[in-house]
């Protein structure tokens, strides 16, 4: 069996309020051991390393709990974590340790805590801010089978918090790590969505019959990967928007082509004028027999749906992989001190962000 511990605000139990002393015997004031009800048994509760996670957010210390040899110990019956309370009419904390959103984590990985808890936990650390711990909770076990599930747990829990007076689900009550995580999971459970943690196989329509294809997805998503098995095919022109507005040598000669055309364009011409670029390109190469495959992760800047032409793809690899492929690439291409790799990975972090844009566009399009 895993070790006893318990959770305190310090030294003060955040059941009654009183403070106990460190490496003493603490004898209980009331102990009824034949009683149900907590406040009518008494005595000191605890639990074990394995399954304190649900209770993590009851305080801000954990400790160790040592049994004196004369104590009465009974085990209780809990409704998320099966006989996982012990109560004892006296006991000894000891070694304190301040929780930390690391110690939250290691917790979790020796946790055997029963699956419906995990999801109650997603939420339940957020009440002391642990949101990288509940999202380290997503990643691992939440997936499209268990989520509707974890979504309903998570709003079984908001419904029950102190702030919720109706006795319903409301979205704008949640507090702000609450809505964060909340959207996390609805992203997952939307079967169209990019989401932070689990990869889709890419979005394919047909928009019209033209020879265009149309490929977007984040840095990392694999877009570049699967446009450039067109390159060396005579039937098809690739446009690739990270060439036409560089500067830097390539052998893709019709995205070079192209820097003719809009090199005097500002830096954030694409965010800000994507139509007149696709219908540029488009006009360029009207007379072209060959398939036009432009490659942009600028598609979710679009105004006018109704100018896309040919086939959409949209790279919906998770943006937890993309922001590891990314690095991974940089590092691969450049030579680098630690200053500069901690400054490209910070920036590259706005991803995190980024694709909720792109969803957006997933959504316009799925509805034409």
């Amino acid at each position: 069996m895993s070790k006893f511990v318990r959770v305190m605000d310090g030294l003060k139990s955040n059941a009654n309020g009183q403070k106990f002393k460190l490496d003493e015997v603490i004898i209980a004031n009331t102990w009824n051991p034949s009683k149900q009800k907590p406040e009518e048994m008494g005595g000191f509760n605890f639990t074990t390393e394995d399954k304190i996670l649900r209770y993590i957010f009851r305080g801000d210390t954990i400790y160790d709990v040592i049994l004196p040899e004369d104590a009465e110990v009974v085990v209780c019956d809990s409704k998320n974590v099966p006989k996982s309370i012990y109560r004892a009419n006296k006991i000894i904390v000891t070694n304190p340790r301040p929780i930390t959103e690391d110690m939250v984590i290691d917790i979790y990985k020796k946790s055997t805590l029963p699956l419906t808890t995990y999801f109650q936990c997603i939420y339940c650390l957020l009440f002391r801010g642990y949101v990288n711990a509940s999202k380290y909770i997503i990643k691992d076990i939440i997936n499209i089978n268990n989520v509707d599930k974890a979504i309903k747990e998570f709003e079984d829990f908001a419904i029950s918090s102190k702030d919720n007076t109706t006795g319903i689900f409301e979205y704008d009550k949640l507090f702000p790590e609450a809505k964060e995580i909340y959207d996390i999971l609805k992203e997952i459970q939307n079967p169209l969505y990019i989401n932070l943690y689990i990869d889709r196989e890419p979005y394919i329509k047909n928009i019209t019959n033209d020879k265009v294809i149309n490929i977007t997805g984040e840095s990392g998503s694999g877009k570049s990967y699967f446009s450039d098995k067109y390159l060396n095919n005579d039937d098809y022109i690739v446009i690739d928007t990270d060439i036409v507005f560089s500067e830097k040598d390539s052998n893709n000669k019709e995205s070079v082509e192209l820097r003719n055309i809009f090199k005097n364009k500002p830096k954030d011409y694409l965010i800000t004028d994507f139509d007149e670029f696709y219908l540029k390109t488009l006009d360029y190469f009207k007379n072209s027999d060959k398939t036009l495959v432009i490659d942009s992760a600028q598609y979710r800047n679009i105004k006018d749906y109704s100018i896309l032409k040919g086939q959409i793809i949209v790279m919906r690899t998770s943006i937890n992989t993309c922001y590891k492929r990314t690095l991974n690439r940089w590092k691969s291409n450049n030579e680098y001190n630690e200053e500069e790799y901690l400054k490209f990975s910070n920036k590259k972090k706005s991803m995190f962000n980024w694709y909720h844009t792109l969803n957006k566009f997933l959504e316009n399009i799925n509805k034409m």
